[in-house]
């Protein structure tokens, strides 16, 4: 049976769009599910992005990465923010798997800048090989983890590259998701 679910596929393929709307189907058929991880969003100023923030379910925000930054590891444009992505992303995934309430753990998303910090990929692992479901987002550029992880016998990769921009088959695939997810549940 499933328990690691990655959506990948190009930016702007619509990962976060389906990402969050299973967060929200799962918060409002399990009001009481513990579901804990983070999200990245773009910041934009004058109508141009020129950053992403990491936020998690409990309201805790940061930076992850901003043109502004003159320190970090440097992903196109953008210098990343190790700083808050340690006192945001890695501090909530390192809550996730210590309280044994949560049963799912979701991440938007698993990319470039977040794979800078030396201990992510360590935490992802662990998470994919505990009891907690995951659910997340991932670059389709990270091919090696993509294969890896899609060996698995208790993971499933949805490529959003071979779905087509058909709200039809965007919403079934979501429900495939879903379905999944609370069979495993």
């Amino acid at each position: 049976m499933y328990k690691n679910f990655f959506i990948t596929g190009y930016p702007g393929s619509g990962k976060t769009t389906i990402f969050n709307n299973i967060v929200t189907d799962l918060k409002e058929n399990i009001p009481d599910l513990h579901l804990y991880g983070f999200i990245t969003r773009e910041i934009r100023e004058e109508g141009s992005r020129v950053g992403f923030s990491i936020e998690n379910y409990d309201g805790k925000k940061g930076i992850l990465s901003h043109i502004y930054y003159k320190e970090g590891p440097k992903v196109g444009k953008y210098r990343v923010n190790l700083r808050d992505f340690e006192n945001v992303g890695m501090n909530t995934l390192h809550h996730a798997l210590r309280d044994s309430g949560i049963k799912i753990i979701v991440i938007d998303e698993i990319g470039k800048m977040e794979l800078f910090h030396p201990d992510f990929l360590k935490i992802i692992e662990r998470i994919i090989n505990s009891e907690n479901i995951l659910l997340a987002t991932i670059s389709y550029k990270i091919t090696e983890l993509l294969a890896k992880f899609g060996n698995r016998s208790d993971t499933l990769i949805f490529n959003l590259e071979n779905a087509p921009k058909d709200t039809r088959k965007r919403k079934e695939l979501k429900e495939k998701i879903l379905k999944s997810i609370l069979k495993r549940l």
